[in-house]
């Protein structure tokens, strides 16, 4: 047996014997009743609280005696003054309206890609080698090149 082998053993059968120990005491040794570190308040008895009632309205909301108001629109259901229930048309004219608003506000621009291409271009394009029907030829620099 070379010394590796006998090291190897007596750490093995060490450990064996530390763990043995360890594991008794904690099965059969004294249990240690520490004290904790924890403070203990007494509070008393809890107070009872009153719940304040909170009421909504059309111009605002109450807390309890306090009355705050609102500013804003209201918003009305979809029924005309006549009573009868909104047809598509006027819900499709405030559409326009609204779309009309936005269209105002938005600024003019130019196109970034004078001559952009789908996923699918690009795809056909790399299987071509850059050369796709009724398109200029692209520059193609297959990478292999380079290394």
């Amino acid at each position: 047996m070379n010394s590796y082998s006998i090291f190897a053993i007596v750490l093995t059968v060490a450990y064996l014997i530390y763990y043995a120990v360890i594991v008794a005491h904690d099965l059969y040794g004294k249990k240690k009743m520490s004290k904790t570190s924890e403070e203990v308040f007494d509070l008393g008895e809890p107070e009872e609280e009153e719940s304040i009632a909170v009421s909504d309205s059309e111009t605002g909301f109450s807390i309890g005696e306090d009355k705050y108001e609102t500013e804003g629109t209201a918003t009305a259901s979809p029924e005309t003054p006549g009573g009868e229930a909104e047809t598509p048309d006027t819900t499709q004219e405030k559409f326009e309206r609204l779309k009309a608003k936005a269209e105002e506000r938005m600024e003019e621009t130019a196109p970034y890609l004078s001559d952009a291409r789908t996923a699918d271009e690009m795809y056909k394009a790399m299987i071509s080698r850059g050369r796709i029907e009724n398109r200029p030829e692209m520059m193609w620099k297959p990478i292999q090149d380079r290394l």
